[in-house]
């Protein structure tokens, strides 16, 4: 038990120190197919018998499957596979068999990632398996540790919709619908109306639109961000009201009609909803669009994309505090599942005071990494 978290330790110690870039190709690794998915493995010659599998983040369903190898490099150049193949962990990760909405795919995907990792490497035991994911890959992660605490011996969220993505599809649809109440000239189309080609005029067309409507009405922004809860940067409002309005209005044209396909129908409903914070808001709830769910779109997030809280292994979550994406509101909310569900010993919540969605520096993402193999450390063995 001391001896593994000495090699994590070690592990943070060697990123902080900035590690230098090793090439891909040079590491144990190989690629290949496995069912729909894409999907890499890498085992170093002293595995110590621990797996670490990556569930990414949200990927336009408009583009090609493909490996998160992006999304597993820092800014300075560090691949972390690298790094941790260097302490002795196998890494394993999958593009999934869908991009776009995949929470129920991801899990499937990434049991059968493990399952062929265990063929590969038998007769020597696995000692543990940890889960990991960003983003979209956040609540996959924790949806994989509540279902299957035989697998998974402790996960790792960061920025991730831990509360459950009902909560999330109200909080990108109400933007959405927010947004077009006070900048009715951006998009020509509803909320759920949106054209299969729409996509293609993101960059030229829609993203210029909602930069021009941010910088010169002002005073409607802080009416948006007052009434959805959106963050931005107290040091640079402005700059950051257009970086969160662009960043959340993209699941609405790149994601709404993959969201609508893959629930089988469209779970967003705001019927009933009574929005607050505006200098009038009676003005405002007569004019924003209002959009009827669908009640199998509705029970399928509620089956398939809601956590439950029910933790028999531990869950290290990575947030930041002015998170315009995913509210940092989902921490408040998942705690409460927890609570409810009598697992809270299991959870540790980490919140990181910064705007941006995932915008965590190398030291935080290997402090909490090292955190979850502490916690994890019993369930994996000496």
């Amino acid at each position: 038990m001391l001896k593994f978290i000495r090699l994590v330790l070690a592990c943070a110690l060697a990123i902080s120190l900035s590690v230098p870039a090793v090439a891909y190709a040079q590491l144990p690794c190989q690629q290949g197919q496995l069912g729909g998915q894409l999907i890499l493995i890498c085992i170093p010659p002293n595995w110590n018998g621990v797996l670490v599998v990556y569930a990414h983040g949200y990927v336009a369903p408009q583009a090609p499957l493909m490996l998160p190898l992006g999304e597993l490099t820092l800014p300075d150049g560090t691949f972390v596979p690298a790094v941790l193949l260097s302490q002795g962990f196998a890494f394993a990760t999958s593009s999934y068999s869908k991009n776009g909405y995949a929470v129920e795919q991801a899990g499937n995907d990434l049991n059968a990632l493990v399952a062929h990792f265990k063929t590969l490497v038998a007769p020597f035991p696995v000692l543990g398996v940890l889960a990991t994911g960003a983003s979209e890959g956040g609540i996959i992660t924790t949806m994989l540790v509540e279902r299957f605490p035989g697998t998974y011996a402790g996960g790792l969220a960061l920025c991730g919709p831990v509360g459950g993505m009902p909560f999330q599809v109200e909080y990108l649809g109400d933007f959405r619908v927010v947004f077009d109440a006070f900048f009715e000239e951006v998009f020509p189309f509803g909320t759920v109306d949106v054209p299969p080609d729409a996509f293609q005029d993101w960059e030229t067309r829609y993203i210029p639109a909602i930069r021009r409507a941010i910088q010169t009405r002002p005073h409607k922004v802080r009416q948006l961000l007052d009434v959805t809860g959106a963050a931005v940067d107290p040091l640079d409002p402005i700059r950051s009201a257009v970086t969160t309005a662009v960043d959340v209005l993209a699941y609405s044209i790149f994601g709404t009609n993959d969201l609508i396909a893959t629930a089988d129908g469209n779970p967003y409903d705001n019927q009933v909803t009574g929005y607050q914070g505006s200098k009038n808001d009676v003005a405002l709830n007569a004019r924003v669009e209002r959009v009827t769910g669908d009640p199998l779109g509705q029970l399928y997030i509620s089956n398939f994309y809601q956590t439950t809280g029910a933790l028999q292994r531990p869950l290290v979550t990575l947030h930041n505090t002015l998170d315009p994406v995913v509210p940092f509101a989902h921490e408040a909310i998942y705690t409460g599942l927890v609570a409810s569900a009598g697992s809270s010993a299991f959870l540790i919540t980490v919140p990181v005071v910064r705007y941006g969605h995932c915008n965590f520096t190398g030291p935080e993402l290997v402090a909490a990494f090292a955190l979850l193999v502490q916690q994890a450390t019993a369930q994996i063995g000496p």
